[in-house]
């Protein structure tokens, strides 16, 4: 590593226990400052799907963009890209200069929980997008992408602890290769993050073949490695592995530990290794403008103000990568588009769980505070109404689908403050158990969701101060009824309603998934309410001993998490439905023109911090569904759009006669739908992972081995039939492939050329508009040994531009060798022998147009 004079300059300059403070981080989300030498704090901020500043939930506004798995559905990496500038502009609102983003892991199964925040199970998909992800990020120089999970971090079970055991050859085809993707490109990701878990035995922060082998030896990686959140495992194999910053802050794993044992340390290779580390934390502070500061600047930046405004350019570019990475799965009867001029006085019924309040995103580090929310059935009435078209649009809920009961709502729940009209409770902290000792800090929150990570009093904030809040607020019902409220929380908590205790939770022992999987599960109770009347709720919640929500390392010691400290709280609280839902929904639809049914997952089933259990869809949604299709008296008019971040079964897909998939499409998502519904904008998405037709079709399904693991060890059996690759090997029909998608008009591919290039070959061809819509088209380039047709893979795409009917456009690709190659015994190897490259609709279809290739002796690559 070659360290600039400057930042050698500062090293020299700086005592041994300021060295320290450099390698972890000094809160949640900054780096410690050295105000006397003019040492900036370095701050990130999550994540994949925007940048939100430094709280988790309910700081600053900022802009919702779709969820990674909808922009890979783009294909494009001109979208991606664009994608990128945006978050670099929003990153720079934040005050930031290092985004948490993006996730590169693979998909490895459609029940991993973070699925939706991962691009493709197919490396050179993920990796080629990711570069493009990060080199539009870091465009402009003012922030930097840390790239994520460093690596094999596929499922959330036991995520800190659990140890991947992957072959050679699947971790550097599948695992490593998008990493590599976006290491070895011309704008290499300024940090990137390790993973929770162990690969092949050792800890990612630690494991010393992955980061110095590999990362730095082979590929020559000088930037930042950091650690996820809570996942450094060690205090010196870490820093001599070359994880060189320690998140979030205070330290647990370093700070006086490390101190006391470089100070120890006869040989000083603990010296070297910190002055390597902080040299890199230095060398990206430099990079970000964040040395030679005044003392009194120096110290600023740990307040630098967050803002949020985004230009109506950016919102546009949002709204279209949406609209683009929309997948029309089926459409048997050309019900769509719903051209204006064609419904102009129809009826158009909005049903299902996401009809009104769609589904924007998933949980977790990709959760948002968005400056705003489109929706399904409203976006379609602005839409139509901007259109001039007169149209009649009803709406009925037909099912349920939440885990937990909704959050409070603002028309129902409100508490009196001087604060403004949104406020909906009042939080007010204790420094003592029980609501006990002195009253700290008193706030006021907009939403029912409580996560102390980030927001709790500064002067409460640690891994172990023992404190308590008491929340207040009054609700209103709409309706008469036997109403439920429900409280999953980490610490102890208790639910009294006029001041009679309802909800008791506060020796919970039964674990849920809230809060990262450190929650209870939910303990819910109902009681009689009167509609118009006012009802006083008061919540009491303690922390709870930090032993209940730790983990073991694999040293077997006690780790206390930062995610499963805080006291925090969800409180939900839903009205007693009248009428039967589903029947409701279908006598509606049977009196409208056409139906639109939105339905699907949201933040509570796709998020960090757990798997899915089934890929069924949640709640009643199955019946809802089959009961439209079968007692709708004109059930081809009929559109279903399933919101979701990867697959979810369709046993009713053959029934069905038109489905569009729409990902999570962040703040713009209602646009969007809208705009694709009418034929505003073409769907062009392609999907970028494989969609089974039954998870029991999946080896997973009876093997738990390999998913989701057996005494703390998860074995990837597969190797490298991930995704697609696995179903052409294993002759197994998915429901939909990889790569597929339908648009409005149909393409004609031809007049494929090939030209010999000194790494590789470009492909022409020409793409020619045949139908009566304008559309994009996705070429999509497969490679495979002439012999062995289920052997193909990816090796090169691109996206035409939207072409008008009767347009035509020449499309250039480029094959490289390198990615036609496999890894064999420490090296890339592209073996002698004749290739095909075919231009197929998607992964399991027949080539439209091909070229073969003749390798006339086998080709070597060094890692």
């Amino acid at each position: 590593m070659v360290i600039p004079t400057d930042v050698n300059r500062i090293l020299a300059q700086m005592t041994l226990a300021e060295k320290v403070s450099l390698v972890s981080g000094a809160d949640g989300w900054q780096t410690q400052e050295v105000a006397r030498l003019g040492i900036g704090s370095l701050k990130t901020t999550d994540g994949p799907a925007g940048a939100r500043g430094k709280l988790s939930v309910g700081g600053s506004q900022a802009v919702f963009l779709p969820a990674p798995a909808g922009q890979a559905a783009t294909w494009s990496r001109a979208d991606v890209r664009a994608i990128g500038r945006v978050l670099s502009r929003e990153a720079e609102t934040k005050a930031a200069q290092v985004l948490l983003a993006p996730t590169v892991c693979c998909v490895r199964n459609p029940l991993g929980g973070r699925n939706f925040e991962s691009f493709s199970e197919d490396p050179f998909l993920s990796g080629a997008l990711a570069l493009e992800y990060v080199a539009g990020l870091q465009e402009k120089g003012n922030v930097v992408a840390a790239a994520k999970h460093f690596v094999a971090n596929e499922q959330e079970f036991e995520r800190f602890t659990i140890n991947a055991n992957i072959s050679e050859k699947a971790l550097r085809e599948i695992y490593l290769r998008p990493f590599e993707m976006i290491v070895k490109g011309p704008s290499p990701p300024g940090c990137l993050m390790t993973s929770y878990n162990s690969v092949n035995g050792l800890h990612a922060d630690m494991n010393c073949v992955l980061i110095q082998d590999i990362l730095r030896g082979e590929w020559k990686y000088e930037g930042l490695v950091m650690s996820d959140w809570g996942g450094t495992n060690s205090t010196v194999e870490s820093l001599i592995a070359g994880c060189d910053l320690e998140m979030p802050g205070p330290s647990d794993r370093r700070g006086e530990k490390l101190l006391k044992m470089i100070e120890s340390d006869e040989n000083g290779a603990l010296a070297v290794a910190l002055a390597q580390s902080s040299g890199r934390v230095l060398s990206l502070l430099e990079r970000m403008g964040l040395l030679g500061l005044s003392e009194s600047a120096a110290k600023a930046s740990r307040t630098a103000e967050e803002k949020s405004s985004t230009a109506a350019t950016d919102l546009q570019t949002v709204c279209d990568v949406v609209a683009n990475g929309t997948v029309l799965l089926k459409n048997s009867w050309n019900v769509l588009p719903l051209l204006p001029h064609q419904i102009s006085g129809k009826t158009i019924t909005f049903i299902g769980p996401n009809a009104r309040i769609g589904a924007a995103g998933g949980g977790g580090s990709a959760s948002m505070n968005p400056q705003y929310q489109s929706h399904p059935m409203d976006a379609f009435k602005k839409r139509t109404a901007q259109c001039g078209v007169d149209v009649q649009v009803e709406y009925s809920i037909g099912a349920y689908s939440h885990k937990w009961l909704p959050l409070v709502t603002r028309d129902r729940w409100t508490v009196a403050t001087n604060t403004g009209p949104d406020s909906v409770l009042r939080l007010e902290f204790f420094d003592a158990p029980d609501c006990g000792g002195s009253l700290v800090e008193t706030q006021y929150r907009t939403e029912s969701l409580m996560d102390l990570f980030d927001t709790a009093p500064l002067a409460l904030q640690g891994t172990s101060r023992v404190y308590s809040f008491r929340m207040t607020s009054t609700v209103t019902p709409g309706t008469t009824g036997r109403h439920a409220f429900g409280i999953t929380s980490i610490g102890n908590s208790r639910l009294f309603v006029d001041q009679t205790l309802l909800v008791d939770n506060y020796h919970w022992k039964e674990p849920g998934e809230s809060f990262y999987s450190f929650g209870s599960s939910e303990a819910r109770q109902s009681m009689d309410m009167v509609a118009g009347q006012t009802y006083h709720v008061v919540l009491e919640s303690s922390s709870k001993d930090y032993m209940d929500v730790s983990s073991q390392n694999n040293a077997g010691e006690t780790i206390e998490n930062p995610f499963g400290t805080q006291p925090s709280v969800r409180l939900g609280f839903l009205e007693q439905p009248s009428g039967s839902l589903i029947s409701d929904a279908l006598e509606l639809a049977n009196r409208s023109d056409f139906t639109v049914l939105v339905v699907g997952l949201n933040e509570e089933w796709e998020s960090e911090g757990f798997d899915r259990q089934t890929m069924e869809l949640p709640g009643s949604q199955i019946e809802l569904i089959t009961a439209l299709l079968s007692g709708m008296t004109q059930p081809s008019n009929l559109i279903i759009v399933n919101q979701s971040g990867s697959p979810v079964e369709m046993a009713w897909c053959d029934e069905a006669g038109t489905i569009i998939q729409a990902w999570y499409g962040g703040q713009e998502a209602g646009h969007a739908l809208a705009d694709v519904l009418l034929g505003l904008k073409p769907p062009s998405g392609r999907l970028p992972m494989t969609w089974p037709r039954r998870y029991p079709d999946l080896p997973f399904a009876t093997d738990p081995e390999s998913w989701p693991g057996v005494s703390g060890q998860v074995y990837y059996k597969e190797g490298v039939e991930v995704g697609y690759r696995w179903y052409l090997r294993q002759h197994v029909q998915p429901q939909w492939w990889f790569g597929y998608g339908l648009s409005y008009t149909t393409f004609l591919v031809s007049n494929l050329h090939m030209t010999m290039t000194q790494g590789g070959l470009i492909l022409h061809v020409t793409v020619n508009n045949e139908g009566t819509f304008a559309g994009q088209e996705v070429i999509q380039v497969y490679c495979w040994p002439a012999e062995l047709p289920e052997r193909r893979e990816l090796v090169s795409f691109q996206k035409t531009s939207l072409l008008q009917p009767g347009c035509e456009q020449v499309i250039e690709l480029d094959v490289q060798f390198r990615d036609m190659a496999h890894w064999d015994c420490g090296h890339w190897l592209l073996e002698k022998g004749t290739y095909v490259l075919g231009i197929c609709d998607h992964a399991g279809g027949l080539a439209i147009v091909r070229q073969d290739v003749s390798i006339p002796s086998s080709l070597k690559w060094d890692p």
